[in-house]
């Protein structure tokens, strides 16, 4: 980021501070616009016992299941398969997943599934800061593009001074900030938006 910035190395810890600040403002900003974690982590979710074929988990890509659990039974790893949409969050089930529920009304359907479905799994991605030689950087290149732009930005308005000024008048003196932002970020979002 110091490259993407103009800094040296030799800059002092104030500057390392400011930009590693603006990093985890940054990326702070794009988890909550895409509404999911980036970073890898292991996570322990219950979902509705609703039948489907598709468990669609709350975080992704799925990088690994630790175990799916059905009203507390452990299912057979050979059952269900996320190979192929784990990258958008899903775990397959060609039998479909249990049905469960409360049942209402004179046909005595269930509407109102019960989260009976226990699954821990790990998901995310391998952020830069936490790649190794042996876990290697995963973070899509435009998702981390989209951090260097909202911190360089950010820091080059703080150099300045302006803090979003977009234009100054002198002549009965005019002052016009920007604070929208820009198109192209929200194009980036979109793309890794949990809907």
């Amino acid at each position: 980021m110091k490259l993407m910035l103009g800094l040296s190395d030799i800059e002092d810890a104030r500057t390392d501070e400011i930009v590693t600040l603006l990093i985890n403002r940054a990326s702070s900003w794009i988890e909550r616009q895409t509404g999911r974690h980036l970073g890898k982590r292991r996570y322990r979710h219950w979902f509705d016992a609703d039948g489907q074929q598709e468990l669609v988990t709350i975080e992704y890509p799925i990088i690994s299941v630790e175990y799916v659990k059905e009203d507390g039974k452990e299912v057979d790893p050979s059952c269900y398969d996320y190979s192929q949409t784990g990258d958008i969050g899903v775990i397959y089930r060609d039998e479909g997943w249990l049905k469960a529920g409360y049942r209402r009304g004179l046909a005595y359907d269930i509407v109102a599934p019960k989260r009976n479905i226990e699954v821990v799994y790990t998901a995310g991605y391998v952020l830069p800061k936490d790649a190794t030689e042996d876990d290697p950087q995963t973070l899509p290149a435009d998702l981390e593009g989209l951090l260097w732009d909202i911190v360089s930005q950010t820091y080059t308005n703080l150099q300045n001074g302006s803090q979003g000024l977009t234009s100054f008048s002198i002549s009965d003196v005019t002052w016009n900030f920007d604070k929208s932002y820009n198109e192209g970020w929200t194009q980036i979002i979109n793309l890794y938006r949990r809907y």
